[in-house]
């Protein structure tokens, strides 16, 4: 009984406070740009610094099952990932390869390698704001797959997915920021 007592009263202080402000997805013939704006209560230079660990993406999210950066420049990084996606009862491991580039500490922007993996197109930027010691985080991206998407309800699941990702991502930066480690 205690140890539950003590659980319940623990929970608050290790809930996430991540907040999602607005997300969506429109598609255009076999183009998706998806958008998600969100809080994350955590400080903008570790948030940063979390999310361009490239070698370790797959430590901070468990939907990633690989990360490795195949190309070091001073300006650039290639870098490769592959992701298992699974909506309903469809899972595909996806292969993404991006040349990255940071041009300063609010903003990293990427640009998928056609042919490289399963896309055959692509941008996405990231853009940080520090708020009050918690970081805005605004994320865009335009792709085009070389996969099949469920027509009608793609963007539905694509949107939904982008969420949950977003929020297991903002979560374990969120531990960390707190000093607690999650296995």
């Amino acid at each position: 009984m205690r140890t539950l007592l003590l659980a319940l009263l623990l929970l608050p202080s290790l809930a996430s406070a991540v907040e999602i402000i607005a997300s969506g997805v429109t598609q255009e013939n076999s183009t998706y740009t998806l958008y998600i704006y969100a809080r994350i209560d955590a400080p903008l230079p570790m948030v940063h610094a979390t999310i361009t660990d490239f070698a370790n993406l797959a430590a901070i999210n468990p939907s990633i099952e690989e990360s490795q950066v195949l190309i070091e420049a001073p300006d650039q990084q290639r870098v490769r990932t592959v992701v298992s996606v699974c909506i309903l009862i469809f899972c595909k491991r996806v292969v993404q390869v991006q040349d990255v580039r940071k041009p300063d500490v609010h903003t990293i922007e990427a640009t998928m390698v056609p042919g490289a993996g399963d896309f055959r197109s692509g941008s996405a930027r990231w853009t940080l704001q520090a708020q009050d010691g918690t970081t805005r985080l605004r994320f865009i991206e335009v792709f085009e797959p070389d996969f099949w998407v469920p027509p009608l309800i793609g963007p539905w699941m694509i949107e939904d997915k982008l969420v949950e990702e977003v929020e297991l991502t903002a979560r374990y930066i969120e531990q960390q920021a707190r000093g607690v480690v999650s296995d």
